[in-house]
């Protein structure tokens, strides 16, 4: 049995091959006669001075390697004295046999260390630019028998990347470990990557509380490239991670994944015909493209939003799901768009949304810069918005209470924040076909909305409402320390009844006609704004009623105490009927002053003037009523009318009556009962 000698020998003769090669290299190869070659080749590739400290080390286990020390790569004029690049130590693997020729091939890199650190200047420009441009216009690095450097980049087996740091702005990247594998034969070198991301502090952003947003990255991928290099293809794309929010609770699982991204160095571009993104249990696919014109980027494509359940992703978000009257509301939510993005802002159009029973479609833009602005034209099919108003009551007895003092106080510390407090510039229409609030039904609702320099224009403002037409022109002025409201609303046609009542039906007047009101008024909440308002106001109304007073029962009160007889009023209905309605009233610091208040119907005729305090709901009213009867008519009885609009009062004016003022109008219709009382047959 020889084959167990072969094969030592063999294994012997290997073995002493390798110790001869590496007494080889040890002996004759002069690892700093590549020094000065790498300082030039960097100088000569991107204009930049490297900075080797220390030797080139030759290392021989576990692999032939030249290592360098700390190093850097100094930035272009402009930026500072900070490196552009550096890193605590890198290690160049290289072929054994040419190096022994003295021809430098390329086996694997790792550098450890790595802090890159990317800029602008105040003119825009970035200090990582032109170093591509200088490497294509530099000369290849050759060995000393003639080889091509760049050549051996072909067989590179693999790049990687340690503990490095990335920094952009207020963007950092950490811990970054970075692979690239050995290039296949079919051209492709697999990637994989692992950092971390911190946005920076959150505290210059509305509700922002000076944490940093923060998620880490697990990714992997395949890289290929045509024969110049000029086009790449980043296939089978997978990325992974936890995302931290500002002011969040817990890091939250998200993860990409697109079958190719497309990547075209010499347009600029980069093209992901479709990925998909899963975060907060929301799922999003679509399409990009991005392209580079001329110092900017800009990105484009098209979203769908699969059913998400609203009520479930609100806390995730770290928002309380509201209370609201229907508990069923705020359930499903689908969305599809298309997006554009770039310095200038965001666009997104043909937006297409579903949210309960609602479907949303129109377009939105969104303007960058020190001041945003924002435009939209957005149309709604239907909606019920009684279902998302708070239910009777608020949010429930001690913590609704306490909710709403944290929220107006979170509201009050935000208004008084410079900047980020400051409103947005707004400019759009929204439309809504079928809209149901307050027990009302509207139809072909228009609004404009106009806001800038913290003053807000709603015009125009238009309606149907269960047949009547609403137009307004409304102006909120948030200037100064108090801010400023204008009204100038009409109502044609409008059925006060509808309009005025509560969820019950219930009103305190009804009938159809015109009402309008112009009218100013300062403030910060709204009864603030009640005590300030001045305006004017008038009502025309016909074929309705008042009610809560019956004004033929109050009549026949006076009828019994002028006659000493017992009342013909009937019973008190607590209604009075109309056939017109009309009245105008000056408003002057919350008080509406009457001075032609005019009621009629075939049976009453009522005249009056009086005053009431908007904010108080107080009433005082002095009315002459001239009513008709099957036993009598009476002209100019005197009436008074007090407490609240809510819960009025009516009564005789006993004052004129003991005054006499009736004597001679009611001579008439009780001359034998006023015989009887002056003692005459």
């Amino acid at each position: 049995m020889r084959t167990p000698k072969i094969l030592a020998g063999i294994v012997g003769g290997i073995a002493a091959l390798v110790v001869a090669t590496v007494l080889a290299v040890w002996v004759l190869v002069n690892p700093n006669a590549y020094k000065s070659r790498l300082v030039a080749v960097v100088q000569e590739s991107t204009g930049r001075e490297l900075s080797l400290a220390g030797d080139v080390k030759l290392a021989l286990f576990p692999r032939v390697a030249l290592e360098l020390g700390p190093a850097t790569l100094g930035n272009p004029p402009g930026f500072g004295d900070e490196p552009f690049l550096a890193f605590r130590h890198a290690a160049v693997r290289v072929k054994l046999w040419p190096l022994l020729h003295e021809q430098l091939e390329l086996a694997g890199v790792v550098i450890d260390g790595l802090n890159l650190r990317l800029r602008k200047n105040e003119e825009g420009v970035g200090n990582w630019e032109n170093v591509a441009g200088a490497a294509e216009t530099a000369p290849p690095l050759k060995g000393h028998s003639g080889g091509d450097v760049g050549q051996s980049l072909r067989h590179l087996a693999g790049i990687r990347v340690t503990d490095g740091t990335v920094s952009y702005q207020n963007v950092a990247i950490t811990k970054l470990q970075l692979e690239f594998g050995a290039l296949a034969d079919n051209g492709v070198v697999p990637v994989s990557t692992a950092f971390d991301v911190d946005l920076g502090p959150s505290d210059a952003h509305p509700g922002g509380d000076g944490k940093d947003a923060h998620a880490s990255v697990n990714g992997k991928f395949a890289v290929s490239a045509d024969s110049a290099g000029r086009r790449l293809r980043v296939a089978a794309v997978s990325l992974s991670g936890l995302a931290s929010r500002p002011g969040g609770n817990q890091p939250t699982h998200w993860e990409m994944s697109a079958p190719a991204i497309e990547v075209n160095l010499d347009e600029h571009s980069a093209d992901a015909p479709a990925f998909a993104l899963r975060y907060l249990g929301a799922q999003v696919t679509g399409d990009l493209k991005a392209q580079r014109h001329a110092d900017d980027w800009g990105v484009n494509g098209s979203v769908a939003l699969a059913p998400l359940l609203v009520r479930e992703v609100l806390p995730r978000l770290g928002i309380a799901v509201p209370r609201i009257q229907d508990p069923r509301a705020l359930s499903e939510l689908t969305a599809n768009l298309d997006f554009a993005y770039d310095a200038r802002g965001a666009h997104f159009n043909k937006i297409q949304a579903h949210l309960d029973d609602s479907q949303i479609h129109g377009s939105v833009a969104v303007s960058s810069g020190d001041r945003k602005s924002v435009t939209f034209d957005l149309a709604v099919d239907q909606i019920d918005a009684d279902r998302y108003l708070t239910p009777k009551g608020g949010a429930g007895g001690a913590d609704g209470q306490r909710q709403a003092n944290e929220t107006k106080s979170r509201t009050d510390s935000a208004a008084k924040t410079d900047g980020s407090a400051t409103m947005p510039d707004l400019d759009g229409a929204l439309s809504v076909a079928t809209l149901h609030i307050a027990h009302l039904n509207m139809t072909s609702v228009k609004l404009g909305i106009d806001a800038k320099d913290d003053v807000i224009h709603l015009f125009p403002a238009q309606a149907l409402i269960d047949g009547g037409r609403y137009s307004g022109d409304i102006l909120y002025d948030r200037h100064g320390d108090i801010p400023r409201l204008s009204l100038d609303e009409h109502l044609a046609e409008v059925d006060m009844h509808r309009l005025i009542g509560d969820a019950a039906g219930r009103s305190r007047l009804s009938g159809r006609g015109t009402v309008s009101l112009k009218a100013d008024a300062q403030g910060n909440d709204g009864a603030a704004l009640l005590k300030s308002l001045n305006g004017h106001f008038e009502a025309n109304l016909e074929n309705g009623a008042i009610e809560g007073v019956d004004l033929s029962h109050e009549f026949g009160i006076v009828q019994a105490l002028l006659t000493r007889r017992p009342a013909s009023g009937g019973e008190d209905t607590r209604r009075t009927k109309f056939d017109t309605f009309r009245m105008s009233a000056d408003i002057a610091n919350g008080v509406a002053t009457t001075k032609d208040l005019a009621i009629g119907s075939q049976a009453l005729r009522v005249t009056g003037e009086g005053s009431t305090n908007l904010s108080s709901k107080a009433v005082n009213f002095e009315l002459l009523a001239s009513i008709s009867t099957p036993t009598a008519a009476i002209d100019n009885i005197p009436l008074r009318i007090t407490g609240t609009y809510t819960d009025p009062t009516v009564r005789p004016d006993l004052d004129k009556l003991v005054k006499g003022e009736l004597k001679q109008r009611l001579q008439d219709v009780v001359h034998d009962q006023l015989q009887g009382l002056f003692g005459k047959p």
